[in-house]
């Protein structure tokens, strides 16, 4: 079933960006995996929930989810492609986010959109993710009888090779960095290069790495950049979340707690008489920005204190007597 980013943030459709912003907080915390480790689903409630928080805080994004729903990312490469607001049914099914100029070949042939595609096996052992031609699959029948289907947009044959789109995974701690990642295509080695401060989703171009036309210059590879949940942090643009649990004693009395970071821990000092929900701003040590590496955002970390079980008889004397002084 197609997700309902709104329902999944427990937002009405015309929320506004505070009130989803205000909503992802939450839940954030809510279903973080490491809250509930033994949910088995954890991770995927809170992968879908970071999937509707990216698409619903980006206005752009969440007007064309608003008009054609799950099918947005399409939608969106369709008008990138100099599509009209008419044909992005026929555009769509015939030809899955390939160029607006383009001939559509299905053969089953070797080497054809519908045989051994070289770039089924790429995709499949570099990006860990199957990937589907627009012949839909290697070696079988051609279901169109070899015949060739053109772009209902298109004017001429295609001069340009079919653009490749693939996603690639990476840790927080490789956004946070930046980080190479090598490969071979069709025997040649070719790597990408990821920048420090890139978004989930953000989408990084290879010039000339996709499909080559015949008699014409080949197409580009763009690789959609996924960032996994971390464990400890959550993301909002250059900045990080985090909550810090704090024992009872420390909260009272003061004294200091590690902080994670993306560089390893960092120390912060508990005044006295500090209240679980109370924040701190680590300046500087969010993420970089994109582009711009030399600067970064912010960390901000949540008190959560932690209140002391399995009291043993002379503790609860000890908090009867101190209840009874507070009271008196």
């Amino acid at each position: 079933m197609a997700k309902d980013y709104y329902k999944i943030l427990g937002v009405t459709r015309n929320a506004s960006q505070d009130e989803i912003k205000k909503a992802y907080r939450k839940l954030a915390r809510k279903l973080h995996p490491d809250v509930n480790k033994n949910d088995p689903n954890a991770s995927k409630k809170f992968s879908d929930l970071q999937e509707a928080y990216s698409v619903l805080k980006n206005p752009e994004d969440r007007k064309l989810y608003d008009q054609v729903g799950e099918n947005w990312k399409q939608y969106k490469q369709y008008q990138e492609n100099g599509g009209g607001p008419s044909g992005f049914g026929q555009w769509s099914d015939m030809g899955r986010g390939g160029s607006r100029r383009r001939t559509y070949s299905y053969s089953s042939e070797p080497g054809g959109m519908g045989g051994d595609n070289p770039f089924s096996d790429f995709f499949e052992s570099v990006f860990g993710r199957g990937f589907g031609g627009a012949g839909g699959g290697r070696g079988g029948r051609d279901p169109f009888g070899g015949q060739q289907f053109r772009d209902p947009f298109a004017g001429q044959q295609a001069q340009t090779g079919r653009d490749i789109n693939a996603e690639l995974e990476i840790t927080l701690e490789e956004a946070f960095s930046g980080v190479t990642k090598s490969f071979t295509l069709n025997g040649k080695k070719m790597k990408v290069k990821v920048p420090p401060g890139i978004q989930d989703g953000q989408r990084l171009k290879l010039s000339g790495r996709g499909e080559r036309a015949a008699g014409g210059k080949p197409g580009d590879l763009l690789i959609v950049v996924k960032i996994k949940p971390h464990p400890k942090l959550q993301r909002e643009g250059s900045d990080l979340y985090t909550t810090v649990p704090v024992d009872l004693y420390t909260a009272l009395l003061g004294g200091e707690v590690k902080v994670p970071t993306l560089k390893g821990s960092a120390k912060i000092k508990i005044p006295p008489e500090t209240q679980t929900d109370k924040t701190f701003r680590l300046s500087g040590q969010g993420m970089p920005e994109f582009k711009k590496p030399e600067k970064k955002g912010d960390l901000f970390a949540k008190i959560e204190v932690k209140l002391p079980t399995k009291l043993s008889d002379r503790e609860k004397q000890l908090f009867k007597e101190l209840a009874q002084l507070r009271s008196g």
